[in-house]
């Protein structure tokens, strides 16, 4: 591209822009948030991308929560849970305060 050509395009869109703020006034505030929000939807992606590229894509993927454990250890847990209440007389009055209020309602 040769210089000329490149002022030449810069002073008929200045021209322009003037001649739109002058029409219109509320369309070149809403050309700049526009193209702001256009810039920053790229800076967005950029940094998406180099995230991405830095630390692989392990970050986006979710790993399956392995349940079968949990329904294993549940039994022991209420055995455990049972045992803390009983070993405190206090613990075991409060729990049977609650217990009873729920059945109530």
């Amino acid at each position: 591209m040769r210089w000329t050509g490149f002022l030449l395009g810069g002073l008929a869109g200045a021209a322009a822009a003037v001649y739109m703020a002058k029409r219109r006034p509320g369309t070149f505030a809403w050309a700049s948030s526009a193209a702001g929000e256009v810039l920053d939807g790229w800076k967005h992606r950029a940094a998406n991308a180099m995230v991405n590229r830095k630390f692989g894509n392990e970050t986006m993927q979710a790993k399956p929560k392995n349940i079968n454990g949990a329904v294993n250890n549940s039994g022991e847990a209420w055995t455990q849970i049972q045992t803390l209440v009983n070993s405190d007389p206090n613990v075991k009055q409060e729990a049977e305060k609650i217990v009873a209020e729920a059945q109530s309602h």
